[in-house]
């Protein structure tokens, strides 16, 4: 009995386990259910929202439209024209704002908006959760012109007082006895008006926030900077220049030219190009010509007396600096960079340097006294009287400082009326000379003022020969 009721209670209980296991299996195939048909009402739901708004993650032109209607995002986008604003900042440190009111800006965005959300499928967009969808739309931004050009003007950046101009590197000062340094380039203010109104426009039809100035290259910058290769070579050509130093002798007188001068000199173009005034260094080589040419100038002599006379300018003796090869030869050093010292180029010399050039081997001539003296090494070995040229003639004999040009034998003298023939010539200036003149038995005394020479110096026979064998071309001839 006891062991029938312990079964029947055994098997009560494995019945009420079983009925408790298909009640709790029911219960979850309930609740999948009731999940299944939540997520598919979620879903269904979804996808009706999206089926007229954009996906999740969904960007258009930078703008999140991510649940809403083209209408929505319309919106978004006449709001950013209303509420734009370009802000520039300028190389000062300095910024402004144009804002998008105060120049009329409109945004179209035209069908862009409806051809992203048609190429959408709404039943997808659970997945858009997973990615970003980023879309660019063309869309018309439009400005009213003139309010822009007011804008603009308004600018400080645009206020032609306050721009300040860009430098390139230069040369520094030159200080005597050092080399030229490089100053740094300068950058300035002044805008490029052309360049600043297209990156204005371009910032602005793009709807960017902002527009550096300096990075979009609306400044007028400095074409050479300090580390250019044209600063360079400017650098290195100056500094070649002064660096040069000239010295010229003139006997015991110098003349050096150093950086101090040839600084003043220096000409720097556009492109950096350093050359040096030409106009300068011809003045230059000219005043040495007139400080040391003596051609054509008057002397001072003591004469055979122990008087001082004046021997009047306008002779062909001297020194005379030949300037354009003295210019040419000092340009090639300069160029060169190349130290010179040592003489000038001359068309002719002289016996010395200074004001009695002649030296002390020359020919004194005294037309009233119409006698010559021939000084070597300042003693007198030859002495004549001669005839002049006819002072009643108007063949008056040239007065000056004269020169030897050359002696020759048995030549025939000829001009306007006359045929002379003699043994031996040495002229000195445009045809007149010292002559032996066989015709003539009297010399001196006054035989010039009615029955003188056309201009030469007649000699008797014997003073010319030996005149002529002593004499050497180039000797100086002073006539007063």
């Amino acid at each position: 009995m006891g062991n029938i009721q312990e079964q029947e209670i055994g098997t009560i209980k494995s019945r009420r386990m079983q009925e408790h296991k298909q009640q709790k299996r029911r219960r979850k195939i309930l609740v999948a259910v009731i999940i299944v048909v939540i997520a598919a009402a979620v879903y269904l739901g979804g996808s009706l929202f999206f089926m007229n708004r954009f996906l999740p993650n969904t960007v258009v032109n930078g703008y999140s439209c991510s649940g809403k209607t083209v209408e929505q995002t319309r919106a978004l986008f006449d709001q950013r024209a209303s509420d734009y604003v370009l802000t520039l900042s300028e190389r000062d440190g300095v910024q402004e704002e144009i804002s998008g009111a105060e120049i009329g800006l409109s945004v179209n965005v035209g069908t862009g908006l409806d051809d992203v959300l048609e190429e959408q499928n709404g039943f997808f967009w659970v997945f858009s959760f997973l990615r970003d969808e980023e879309s660019d739309i063309t869309i018309d931004v439009s400005y009213d012109e003139t309010a822009l050009e007011g804008a603009l003007s308004a600018l400080s950046c645009m206020d032609e007082s306050l721009m300040v101009d860009s430098e390139n590197a230069r040369l520094s000062d030159y200080t005597e006895g050092s080399s030229y340094t490089l100053v740094d380039e300068v950058y300035g203010t002044r805008i490029q008006e052309d360049v600043f109104t297209e990156k204005i426009d371009e910032a602005i039809l793009s709807l960017s926030e902002e527009l550096d100035l300096e990075a979009a290259g609306c400044y007028t910058d400095p074409v050479y900077t300090a580390e250019s290769e044209a600063a360079q070579n400017m650098l290195e050509t100056a500094n070649r220049y002064v660096g040069t130093t000239i010295t010229y002798t003139f006997g015991d007188n110098t003349e050096v030219l150093d950086g101090s001068v040839i600084s003043q000199w220096i000409q720097v173009a556009e492109d950096l190009t350093v050359t040096l005034d030409e106009e300068q260094e011809a003045a230059f080589v000219s005043d040495l010509a007139g400080t040391y040419d003596t051609k054509w100038k008057s002397r001072t002599l003591v004469s055979h007396s122990g008087t001082t006379v004046t021997v009047p300018a306008g002779g062909n003796y001297g020194w005379r600096v030949n300037q354009d090869e003295t210019l040419a030869a000092l340009q090639g050093y300069l160029e060169a960079g190349e130290d010179y010292t040592g003489e000038v180029v001359y068309y002719q010399t002289a016996a010395q340097y200074g004001e009695n050039d002649y030296g002390t081997t020359y020919i004194e001539v005294s037309i009233s006294a119409q006698h010559f003296w021939y000084y070597v090494d300042g003693v007198v070995v030859l002495e004549s009287d001669f005839v002049s040229g006819d002072v009643s003639k108007g063949h008056d004999t040239p007065k000056g400082a004269y020169r030897i040009a050359y002696k020759a034998r048995n030549q025939t003298l000829e001009g306007q009326g006359y045929s002379s023939p003699v043994d031996y010539w040495m002229p000195f200036v445009d045809g007149v000379g010292f002559h032996d003149a066989s015709w003539r038995t009297q010399f001196g005394g006054s035989i010039y003022l009615n029955n003188g020479s056309h201009g030469c110096l007649n000699l008797p026979y014997s003073a010319a020969q030996q005149l002529y064998e002593m004499i050497e071309a180039g000797t100086a001839v002073l006539i007063y």
